[in-house]
């Protein structure tokens, strides 16, 4: 079976088998392209970091190299007599010169290092001298990868007939291989083998791909491949001055509208991105919700390409096609957004559980499948337009060029939309998303590519002016509307009943919001992960990552504490007037923006001058935060202090700086921008970039990790810090562990820090978690490096080549179960704290007491346990007993007020199992009066038992407790009394159900 085209006497034949054959070999290639790709990207992420400007620079970097070989093999298509020879040449290329990448990367590094430390002041220098190295390495392969596409053009269209249905089916083709790349990359390839195997995999299939390539070339007979070369040197076309001049003018549009449809649809890749991570319930932004966004993306343009092949070569109008195409895909797109912020957040909740109840565990099907379906509803109707728009594109630029050259003709349209692709994700990451946000951002690029289209509607030949004016009218009116109604302000920060916002920013790289919830407590969410606050746990988190290290070390006179957060740890440090250097890492400087609503966490540590003045009615004191001389406004409190806007892992990578604390703060490492600080060569960084007598401290999440990956997250670490001790501060109810890793084995003055302790500023930063005293927190120790030889037993690590917790984590526990799994494992494995201190520097009254505290240990974290479950009167029965143990530890007091559970009372007035609850465990600590007021306050908002059934419940439960505390008074009338009035409610809710 045959496909002929004729072109005058002469006719080429080519086989439809031929065509499939190269098809499949497309589709393969376009799989490995993708795996490539995200392969780099982690090697040079890890390299440069996650800011803005390194994945600008690396995206740039790829996709430049794409653009230059689509222009550059186009033109060679042309002269060339074996495309399809050509072009499994650049595939065995690609496939060799992919394994090269990772080594040059390497050999170049002392390079890297050199630039940053000479032209690391100069951003605009060191960013350019980044770019270019990292252009040159990706160079050869990326250029190769970008001329495959015009030189199979080529082939499969030599005579340019039929060019739009069989390029635009092999650009489907190639997309979907992309799609399966992705899935195959995102899912299984990486989390299975790691990053070297999955590129040796793709590297083989390159090769694989490109030899079969070659020995079909050899198949096609000699006269057809002359036949086609002599096509290809004869215009086909005979115009005169004025119609070649025309027919420039058309191509040039259609260049332009190409260009503005990469540059739209990689800004929309990004934005999409970014506003669909809040409509995720569990994945967020992990690496799955990543795969399945971009998934998506590339599905939709494979099928709309592959949709609109059959129509593209019998449409007799393709220009007017084209352009109302650009139309509806910018319209699809403000749509899109609509969707998102109006739909997205509830579709399919109510359809499944994700989340098994009693494990923790993740349903990992259903989740994955909403993440899919949340992803599908918002990206694809835009994606399969523009997918359907390429091959129409194609026929146009093929029918207004003066010559039948394929190759050369979609080379030049795919380097130009590869630019706009560069230029879209640049300039919606710089400009678009800090200067209008996600919706405004959404609108203007589909409001650009409707207009592009109405452009081209206008220079269409075939369309009458009327109803160009017509279109024109409809369009303009429709963009204005859509507009109109966009919120404003537009925020995708969900909120909980009675939660408020305060600060909400959509920065270059991250989204920011600072919320009050109904209990007082404030929280600061990255792209809708909750990172730090005012919470007396999280506020234990932050203060316990600068306090800890300080007290442990002698005389440390350096710390780095990576991650701004709300700016406690950051704070802490400058309490410690031994320091002298104090630094904070922080990738997005959007975080430090909401410092100003989280005063109860920084203390000023940061200041933006307008709103401090507005809040103290005086100017700030301290020196300029940034250097420039105060002009932004922000200013610190501490001329010690230092904040350095980059991704820590690039900075101390290239940094000659040494410290002698690291504390590395991050969110749970389930999330895609932070599982790389928990691998053995950040680790392995960190221990490099301390003093001899220096210190790291590592926040390591007890939740969402199964036993296995909590293990591998422990034993990570050790294989670095053999001198590993584990802390778990308890004076709250915590979600986490500290790692401490030391180059020699720790030994701890207790002298030293009780001195440290008697500076006023410091205990009384540690007196609002009731750490403020160093028995306290020896007794937070868990065990060390002798126990957790067996513990962590095994081989399996957390590498830069295998992040088996990225892709681990996200896939278990969401719950409290894990959590509670995971410090029971630990706790197993519970030593003495005297094992720590350098017994010449504790006397008998230190060691006594830290016994007290070390013994009353157990009985609070059982505690802590039955709370996490909302167990609360066991709890309260827990800490009673440990308060018996040891009757001088103020955090178990402190527990025993049940804070939260007041504050939930305050916060919310008709929550009635606060009250109850609440009552309840007064109750049992002997406080009968004030539990009293809150069960009559329950008999007064459940009407006196005439409430919903609900109500009469809680009615019933409140009386009969009144009554057991009128009896435990000696007043058995009210005893009585209310034991009737419960009788009676108990009775009537018995009547009405049945």
């Amino acid at each position: 079976m045959s496909d002929t085209t004729n072109t005058g006497k002469n006719a080429v034949c080519f086989p439809l088998g031929m065509f499939l054959a190269v098809s499949v070999l497309f589709l393969t290639t376009g799989a490995c392209g993708l795996i490539y790709q995200v392969a780099w990207q982690r090697h040079l992420l890890n390299l440069f970091g996650a800011t803005i400007y390194s994945i600008s620079t690396v995206l740039a970097a790829f996709m430049g190299g794409l653009a230059l070989g689509s222009f550059a093999f186009g033109i060679t298509a042309e002269k060339t007599k074996s495309p399809l020879r050509i072009y499994g040449i650049l595939e065995i290329g690609v496939g060799i010169t992919a394994i090269a990448v990772p080594f040059l990367l390497k050999a170049l590094d002392p390079v890297f290092v050199t630039v940053y430390r000479h032209w690391g002041t100069n951003f605009f220098a060191y960013s350019l001298l980044r770019f270019v190295l990292v252009f040159c390495v990706l160079l050869i392969p990326t250029t190769m990868m970008g001329g495959t596409l015009p030189l199979l053009s080529k082939f499969v269209a030599p005579h340019g007939k039929r060019s739009g249905a069989r390029v635009g089916a092999l650009y489907a083709l190639n997309t979907l291989g992309a799609v399966i790349g992705t899935i195959l990359c995102g899912f299984y390839l990486i989390r299975l083998l790691g990053v070297s195997k999955t590129i040796e995999i793709a590297a083989v299939l390159n090769v694989f791909a490109g030899v079969l390539a070659i020995g079909i070339s050899s198949r096609v007979p000699a006269s057809d491949r002359d036949l086609a070369a002599q096509h290809f040197g004869e215009s086909s076309f005979d115009h005169t001055e004025d119609e070649k001049g025309e027919l420039v003018l058309r191509r040039r549009l259609i260049h332009l509208a190409y260009f503005l449809s990469g540059f739209a649809a990689l800004g929309l890749e990004v934005i999409w991105s970014r506003a669909l991570v809040f409509t995720f319930e569990l994945l967020k932004n992990t690496t799955y919700s990543f795969t399945a966004m971009l998934a998506v993306f590339l599905i939709g343009i494979s099928l709309g390409s592959i949709a609109a092949s059959p129509f593209v070569e019998r449409d007799k109008a393709p220009w007017r096609s084209f352009a109302l195409l650009q139309i509806l895909v910018g319209f699809a797109a403000i749509i899109s957004f609509f969707v998102l912020h109006k739909l997205c957040y509830t579709l399919g909740a109510s359809w499944v559980e994700l989340v098994n109840p009693e494990t923790g565990a993740v349903k990992w099907t259903q989740t994955l499948a909403l993440v899919f379906l949340r992803s599908f509803v918002v990206v694809f109707p835009p994606t399969f337009l523009m997918g359907f728009a390429f091959p129409y594109a194609v026929r146009c630029v093929t029918l207004h060029s003066r010559e039948a050259q394929t190759g050369k003709n979609v080379g030049r349209l795919y380097a130009v939309n590869t630019l706009g692709a560069i230029l879209g994700s640049f300039s919606t990451g710089f400009f678009l998303l800090p200067m209008l946000g996600i919706a405004h951002s959404i609108w203007l690029l589909g409001a650009a590519q409707a207009l592009m289209g109405l452009v081209l509607l206008w220079h269409d030949a075939n369309t009458n002016r009327q109803r160009q004016l017509v279109w024109a009218i409809v369009c303009g009116g429709a963009l204005t509307i859509t507009l109109i109604r966009i919120p404003r302000p537009t925020v995708f920060q969900p909120l909980e009943p009675l939660e408020k916002l305060l600060f909400y920013k959509e920065g270059p790289l991250a989204t920011v919001a600072v919320t009050e919830n109904s209990l007082g407590y404030r929280t600061i969410f990255v792209d809708n992960v909750g990172v730090a606050g005012t919470e007396p746990m999280l506020l234990t988190d932050q203060k316990s990552l600068a306090h800890v290290p300080m007290l442990l070390l002698d005389q440390p006179k350096s710390a780095l504490t990576v991650g701004f957060g709300s700016g406690g740890a950051s704070y802490s440090y400058t309490l410690h007037p031994e320091l002298e250097r104090i630094d904070c890492v922080e990738i997005t400087e959007t975080v430090i923006e909401a410092a100003p609503t989280l005063t109860e966490s920084n203390h000023d540590v940061v200041m933006y001058a307008p709103e401090y003045v507005r809040r103290t009615g005086r100017s700030p004191e301290g020196p300029p935060l940034w250097n420039d001389g105060g002009r932004s406004g922000w200013y610190k409190n501490d001329s010690r202090y230092r904040i350095i806007l980059d991704d820590v892992r690039s900075y101390l990578h290239f940094t000659d700086t040494r410290y002698d604390i690291i504390a590395t703060d991050c969110t749970d490492l389930r999330y895609k921008s932070n599982a790389n600080l928990y691998d053995f060569e950040y680790f392995k960084l960190t221990r490099e970039k301390i003093t001899d007598r220096g210190m790291v401290v590592v926040w390591m999440p007890l939740a969402g990790l199964s036993d296995e990956a909590f293990r591998v997250a422990l034993r990570t670490f050790y294989r670095v810090f053999p001198n590993m001790e584990v802390f778990y501060m308890n004076n709250e109810p915590t979600h986490y562990i500290l790692l401490v890793g030391t180059k020699d084995p720790l030994r701890i003055n207790v002298k030293r820090m009780k001195e440290k302790l008697s500076n006023p500023r410091v205990r009384a930063d540690l007196a609002e978690l009731h750490l403020d005293s160093a028995e306290k927190i020896l007794s937070c120790f868990i065990c060390g490096r002798e126990a957790l030889a067996d513990y962590l037993a095994g081989e399996t690590l957390n590498t830069e080549d295998f992040p088996y917790l990225e892709f681990e984590s996200p896939r278990f526990g969401y719950g409290d179960a894990p959590l509670l799994m995971n410090l029971d494992s630990l706790w197993q494995v519970r030593e003495n704290p005297l094992k720590l201190i350098d017994a010449e520097t504790i006397d008998p009254a230190t060691s006594a007491s830290l016994s007290l505290y070390s013994a009353a240990a157990a009985d609070v974290i059982e505690g802590h346990k039955h709370y996490r479950r909302v167990e609360v009167l066991e709890a309260a029965r827990c800490w009673l007993r440990a308060l018996q143990k040891n009757p001088h530890d103020s955090s178990v007091k402190n527990l025993l007020n049940f804070d939260e559970l007041r504050r939930k009372v305050k916060g919310q007035p008709e929550n009635l199992w606060a009250k109850l609850t609440l009552a309840d465990v007064l109750i049992l600590q002997g406080k009968d009066v004030e539990a009293g007021t809150y069960l009559h306050d329950i008999l007064r908002l459940t009407s006196n038992g005439s409430g919903t059934p609900r109500e009469r419940e809680f009615y019933v439960q409140a009386c009969e407790r009144l009554s057991k505390l009128y009896e435990r008074r000696g007043n058995s009338q009210e005893a009585a009394r209310y034991q009737k009035l419960a009788q009676e409610g108990l009775r009537s809710q018995i009547s009405e159900t049945h």
